[in-house]
């Protein structure tokens, strides 16, 4: 036989701990509420351990009332935490109250009444539901970080069966009014469970939350801040070292980007950045990387695509940014034109800061050609 109660005080300390780290993760980065979600839903696990130990040693209904209460919201907590993990507009605190106000409602009284059997396979089914519905999320979601997030699924999805169990068990052998802890094989394995579970998914949320930090991290030291797009480290991450002849740079330039400051000031010239990165991503290929390489300047690195192919996007870009009405700060609308340089590699592979180098001397061709136009070394394709 398991010693319940001190595997119950165990799984409080351990959650203690684990709840303590994640609130403190949560005060130094505030927009991530799924942390303080996950810690004030083990919060309220913990509160329900110690009341249902309260309700093991003295036999309190009150202790029992509460520990009944207490379950389902940190499981309704955890769901809704997983829940905003991968949709941080996802409302936490709203679903909480739909889930646990009718459980309230319901559960607690119907223990307080003496039926404590019915309220604890209602209090175990919910909290089952709930902790399941995490792990499929979490099986949804499998992909971002296969180890991490399959271990999580596992876990939840685990230790809902085995509250699912509990139920099970007490509804089979019809103890609707018990008047004790229940004690059987499914309370036993539950607990068994429910602290290697507590244990292990606090350890992997933290685990993949930082794994999530470090991309994010990678992701903004490899991105430009003002348009959105890749810098040039960025760029240089996402390519091959060389070229072949399927695959071609296009490098960009803003015409007469300085007057555009000088006339309108910094500001509209920043909205002007933006303006182009949009065109670039909207009338480009997603497949494409993108990058601002600093100033006005721009490069798109086309893969697979023949010398017809890669001119027309570039010229379907063209078109498309000198479209685009700017307005400035007084009100005032104008537009903007971009010249731009292709250059493409060879069968044998060209590395690619020889074939951004051709690129961007055939885009100052195109510049000294009159602007507003895609030049490849002699030869004029748009203008």
């Amino acid at each position: 036989m398991f010693d319940m109660t001190s595997m119950l005080l165990g799984a409080a300390v351990a959650g203690i701990g684990i709840s303590i780290t994640m609130l403190s993760m949560w005060l130094t980065d505030r927009k991530s509420y799924y942390k303080a979600g996950w810690a004030v839903g083990v919060g309220f696990l913990i509160l329900h351990v110690f009341a249902y130990w309260i309700y093991a040693r003295d036999g309190s209904v009150v202790a029992g009332t509460v520990a009944c209460a207490l379950q389902p919201i940190g499981a309704a907590y955890l769901y809704a935490s997983v829940r905003q993990y991968f949709d941080a507009k996802f409302s936490l605190l709203r679903t909480v109250l739909w889930v646990s106000l009718p459980y309230l409602l319901i559960a607690p009284p119907i223990f307080a009444a003496g039926y404590d059997g019915v309220a604890l396979v209602i209090q175990n089914m919910l909290t089952a539901t709930l902790l399941i519905l995490g792990g499929v999320i979490y099986v949804e979601r499998w992909r971002e970080s296969p180890f991490a997030i399959g271990t999580l699924a596992l876990l939840y999805t685990v230790t809902g069966v085995s509250f699912a169990l509990c139920g099970l068990v007490i509804a089979t052998n019809g103890q609707w009014t018990i008047g004790y802890p229940p004690q059987n094989w499914a309370e036993e394995l539950n607990t068994a469970i429910s602290i290697l579970a507590l244990t292990g998914a606090g350890a992997m949320t933290l685990s993949l939350d930082q794994m999530r930090l470090a991309r994010r991290n990678q992701l903004s030291a490899m991105s430009d801040p003002l348009s959105g797009l890749l810098n040039r480290r960025g760029l240089a991450a996402a390519v091959s070292d060389t070229l072949s002849e399927n695959e071609a740079v296009v490098m960009f330039d803003l015409d007469h980007f300085k007057r555009i400051n000088d006339l309108h000031g910094h500001a509209v010239g920043d909205g002007v950045i933006q303006s182009f990165a949009d065109t670039l991503r909207e009338h480009g290929r997603s497949s494409d990387p993108m990058a601002r390489l600093g100033g006005e300047e721009f490069a798109m690195v086309m893969r697979g695509v023949s010398m017809q192919e890669a001119r027309g996007i570039a010229e379907r870009i063209l078109v498309a940014f000198a479209a685009v009405q700017m307005v400035s700060s007084k009100g005032e609308q104008f537009s903007c034109t971009v010249s731009a340089g292709i250059a493409f590699g060879q069968s044998s592979g060209v590395p690619i800061e020889h074939v951004m180098a051709r690129a961007d001397s055939a885009l100052y061709s195109a510049k000294r050609a009159g602007r507003n136009r895609i030049e490849s070394g002699e030869l004029r394709l748009v203008g």
